[in-house]
């Protein structure tokens, strides 16, 4: 676990796959109306106000970012909210965004490369995209966050129906030739 406060107001939470099974939480489950997820909350408020040495208020207005590490584990951003957006609001503010795996499969190179451009001139181009190889058919990883819905509909014009599944995704990751990582949509369309 590594915690440090890049701001008086910030502090940024690094989880390993390891802390988090020490925690007994995945990012999948966490959600701030579980009462699991405010236990590791305020385990995690406690230990970095053990780390930093100085009292982190958590009953005051509080803006909580959680998002996924692709090596495994996750990030917790937490964001002590000015005087100015305290008064504005009467409850307490808590988002974790949530990152979406999709992945789909591309018959040949030209459907694959016709979706990437289309992609592209749509300005929808996910964070990340990684392309893989496996007997002439091509599968693309991408992590979309919260634009999801509108990337399906644009995938769905060039190949079949996409799995929404980590365990299609990381069946592509052992089994299926790795081509291109992070950035293949990018690269497809050079």
């Amino acid at each position: 676990m590594k915690i440090e406060a890049p701001q008086e107001n910030k502090i940024i939470v690094e989880l390993t796959t390891d802390d988090m099974s020490e925690l007994d939480i995945t990012y999948e489950r966490m959600d701030y109306s579980n009462i699991e997820t405010r236990r590791v909350i305020w385990t995690l408020l406690d230990r970095a106000r053990q780390t930093l040495g100085r009292d982190i208020d958590p009953s005051g207005k509080m803006l909580i970012e959680a998002l996924p590490k692709p090596s495994g584990g996750c990030v917790i951003y937490f964001t002590v909210l000015d005087d100015e957006i305290r008064s504005a609001g009467q409850r307490n503010v808590f988002q974790i965004k949530k990152e979406y795996i999709l992945s789909y499969e591309f018959e040949n190179i030209e459907s694959l490369t016709s979706c990437a451009e289309a992609v592209n001139s749509f300005g929808e181009a996910p964070p990340k995209s990684s392309l893989y190889e496996c007997d002439g058919k091509y599968r693309l990883i991408v992590s979309a966050e919260n634009r999801h819905k509108r990337l399906k509909l644009l995938f769905s014009e060039f190949c079949s129906a996409g799995s929404g599944s980590n365990l299609s995704a990381e069946f592509t990751k052992e089994h299926w030739r790795l081509l291109a990582e992070d950035n293949a949509i990018q690269l497809l369309t050079l």
